[in-house]
């Protein structure tokens, strides 16, 4: 930045190949928050950003997990038109899904990101997909987790069990019991054990809902699977 300072000093007008050497550099060090603030005196100084401006900021970005500022930077991109490769989609909705898990404003964000990526790519990497089912489930949003768990599916993409498992808890934390059961029963399809704590959650809603002989039945059914349910049958 000193020496950009130095050369408007001198008169020297900087063009957008000054700007993105100077974004190259701060992505590179580590502090493409510096870039960021760059890009602001850049267009104040009517210096118009380009692709690799923004392809840059933004990969320098997600590099150094600073997802808030990536987001502001991918909404920037989409608004002139510009494309966000396939690649930096991925690495974006990726860190906004963890992020999410712990700052729920973000989930929103997330979902548009993943929308935009769908309506572009004609397949979404299997890894994304699990963990956009995941967050959406962790979100409250169990329904358009089980959408996209079964359009997962259909395209090949058997999710992992950890996915599976995610959203069958949803399902029992809002009471949605017969959905949970119908996703025990899509695991098995598939190869798939759920875990303990699945299992130990729809026993448990099954007993609320006065249904014993059920609960019995998925107690047995768990022990044929090899899991151990802690909650065990009542007489």
């Amino acid at each position: 930045m000193e020496l950009l300072n130095e050369a408007i000093q001198r008169g020297v007008t900087p063009n957008v190949v000054t700007y993105n050497t100077l974004f190259n550099g701060y992505c590179k060090e580590g502090t493409p928050m510096k870039g960021v603030a760059l890009l602001k005196l850049m267009k104040k100084r009517n210096c118009l950003p380009d692709k690799i401006s923004y392809s840059t900021l933004l990969n320098g970005l997600l590099k150094w997990g600073k997802i808030r500022p990536a987001v502001s930077i991918f909404k920037e991109m989409v608004r002139f038109g510009f494309e966000v490769d396939e690649r930096m989609m991925n690495g974006l909705l990726r860190g906004l899904c963890m992020k999410s898990w712990e700052e729920k404003d973000l989930l929103e964000d997330a979902y548009q990101v993943f929308e935009k990526m769908t309506k572009k790519v004609s397949v979404t990497d299997p890894g994304t997909y699990g963990i956009v089912i995941r967050t959406l489930g962790k979100g409250k949003k169990t329904d358009e987790a089980l959408i996209h768990l079964h359009h997962a599916i259909e395209m090949g993409h058997i999710p992992r069990t950890i996915t599976f498992n995610n959203v069958i808890q949803a399902l029992c934390g809002e009471g949605k019991i017969d959905k949970a059961l119908l996703l025990i029963f899509l695991m098995y399809e598939h190869g798939k054990i759920p875990s303990r704590t699945s299992y130990d959650m729809l026993i448990k809603k099954l007993y609320q809902l006065e249904k014993p002989y059920d609960a019995c039945a998925l107690h047995g059914a768990a022990l044929k699977q090899g899991v151990i349910p802690q909650r065990k049958p009542r007489d």
